[in-house]
């Protein structure tokens, strides 16, 4: 295939005209007084996307121009990071990105090397992240939590205390998940559930594209300790299923060539729900984990030992059963698990005593990193049999409302988890504003470096203009009012026009979402600046030449066969 081949300037400017339209359509949902998006949606006749969520914005921008849509993809990538990291921040780390290639870009320009540039950056990067760490406020209590949901939600309602006691009952190991409700308020759930890091098999198993999972209802589970190869093997189980209107998760060392693609075509077509997945453990270990999964379900692991029936032969009641499972590219979530509490307990219980042997050992008696590694095993499996889930269900009026909040809801509770494992600092964009003066007394190597510097402390009060901006108020003003107030928790409330003690008035941020979204948008920027040439595909597009859609529908026939 052809390639094209494009040099600066003309590859720097592109890319910074995709991050200037793809911000400019982000920004205005900063804060709590920022206004939403409206975005279409990809089929017609169906109701558009009302959003507040930076990344969902972000992700739904495309353009033409592929070097342009390569600056927009930039954008894209930095907030999808931050979302999957700690939920929040993706506004913020646009916002920093946008500011730092402007800056970054014009210095190049005037003929500052990128790499002393970047070199800068980091410096100033490294001192920021330690000023935050610094100054955290780590006891972070439930009112606080509160506090910090209402941020993220932009002031949602009751939303802060049902996060605040779900985190209480499950910890921040535990699993939270969110599904759309039934009614107009929020519900808080908190179901006996488990979850392992295994995903579905194949990404067409996805029931909902949106959230990225896949969500069987009082489904069946086949636990299968070898690989599925032969779809006929399979199907006089899932008549069986399908006549009771069920479905079915597969917990198998493999789904494989035929067996996996006959799967796939059932799944998408809607003839029976099926999602197959990998079970937990490796080795010798994932033995124990398929007992602890049969026993949790309430069926039998069919191992690969004489003992066992073959595939053909398994029967209804040989299968574990549960309320619900959610599957995501990288978990398994089993909640409602149908097995006897009575026997987990007793096998949970057995687990502590082995734990406790492992634990009374004394220095010398076997291998210390075996002995380790043993004991973490154990840990992990009683929890694992012990884990509790809770389901958030999201109240609202209408579907669309309810996916926007959903979005929103899901966010504040990554952020709450993020505060309690870095801390707090005051929100709306102070903390990073005040950050800058831990840069002014930096001497770098060279004014190169040095002019990074300088760029990174522009850019650490672009969220704090742009917050105060969308709210109506003059940035300017507000800059001067935190400046005269020699008092680091000072911070402003600009729903309520109210400054004050961010703990007092409620205007919190968690020291992870900030840093994360620097440290992204850093790392960003540095590769667009010393970014010298692209090499792109020249796509083939000879094979549409004379195709015509409406009359390929109207005649059901392919022009280009």
């Amino acid at each position: 295939m052809s390639k094209q081949i494009i040099y600066n300037p003309e590859a720097r400017l592109k890319m910074m005209a995709g991050i200037d339209r793809v911000a400019r359509a982000v920004i205005v949902t900063m804060g709590s007084n920022g206004p939403a998006v409206m975005i279409q949606h990809r089929t017609d006749g169906i109701m558009p996307i009302f959003t507040r969520d930076g990344v969902t914005v972000a992700r739904s921008i495309n353009f033409n121009d592929r070097i342009t849509d390569l600056g927009g993809r930039m954008l894209r990538d930095v907030a999808g990071a931050v979302s999957r990291q700690v939920g929040d921040g993706t506004t913020t780390s646009i916002v920093l990105a946008q500011k730092l290639a402007q800056d970054c870009l014009k210095s190049v320009a005037a003929g500052f090397h990128p790499l002393q540039l970047k070199k800068g950056l980091d410096i100033g990067l490294a001192l920021v992240e330690k000023n935050l760490a610094e100054k955290a406020f780590t006891e972070v209590s439930a009112d606080w939590i509160e506090k910090i949901s209402a941020v993220a939600t932009k002031d949602e309602p009751g939303v802060g205390k049902l996060l605040a006691e779900a985190l209480d009952k499950l910890g921040v190991q535990g699993t939270l998940t969110f599904q759309m409700g039934n009614s107009r308020q929020d519900e808080l759930e908190i179901v006996d559930g488990a979850q392992y890091p295994q995903g579905f098999i194949s990404p067409y198993f996805m029931t909902d594209k949106t959230r990225e999972e896949a969500v069987l209802e009082n489904p069946y589970i086949l636990l299968y300790d070898r690989d599925i190869d032969d779809m006929m093997d399979l199907v006089p189980l899932l008549e069986e299923i399908k006549a009771q209107g069920r479905s079915l998760l597969i917990i198998a060392e493999n789904v494989i060539d035929k067996a996996l693609t006959g799967l796939l075509l059932n799944h998408v077509r809607g003839i029976f729900k099926v999602v197959a997945v990998k079970p937990p453990g490796f080795g010798d270990k994932r033995l124990n984990r398929f007992k602890d999964l049969a026993l949790l379900t309430g069926g039998q692991a069919i191992l690969d030992d004489y003992s066992s029936p073959k595939l053909e032969h398994v029967t209804l009641d040989q299968l574990g059963q549960a309320i619900r499972v959610i599957v995501t590219a990288s978990s398994t979530t089993i909640i409602g698990a149908a097995g006897d509490q009575a026997a987990i307990d007793v096998r949970t219980e057995t687990l502590r005593q082995e734990a406790a042997i492992i634990l009374a050992k004394k220095p010398g008696q076997g291998s210390a990193t075996g002995n380790k590694h043993d004991y973490e095993e154990l840990a992990d499996r009683i929890t694992f049999l012990k884990g509790r889930t809770g389901v958030f269900s999201v109240g609202g009026m209408a579907d669309f409302e309810i996916k926007e909040r959903l979005v929103r809801i899901e966010n504040a509770y990554m952020s709450a988890i993020a505060a309690l494992e870095e801390g707090v600092l005051p929100g709306g964009g102070v903390a990073l504003f005040r950050c800058i003066k831990a840069l002014d007394s930096v001497i770098a190597e060279n004014a190169e470096q040095q002019q990074g510097i300088r760029i990174l402390q522009a850019a650490l009060s672009a969220p704090l203009q742009k917050i105060t901006q969308n709210a109506g108020f003059n940035s300017e003003a507000v800059i001067a009012q935190l400046n005269a107030q020699d008092d680091d928790s000072f911070t402003l409330d600009t729903r309520r026009n109210l400054y004050g003690n961010f703990l007092e008035i409620g205007i919190i941020d968690p020291v992870k979402v900030m840093r994360l979204a620097l440290r992204n948008a850093v790392s960003v920027v540095s590769t667009m600046m010393t970014t010298e040439t692209i090499v792109m595909d020249i796509p083939d597009n000879s094979i549409m030449d004379g195709y015509s859609p409406e009359w390929a529908a109207a005649t059901r026939e392919d022009p280009r066969a």
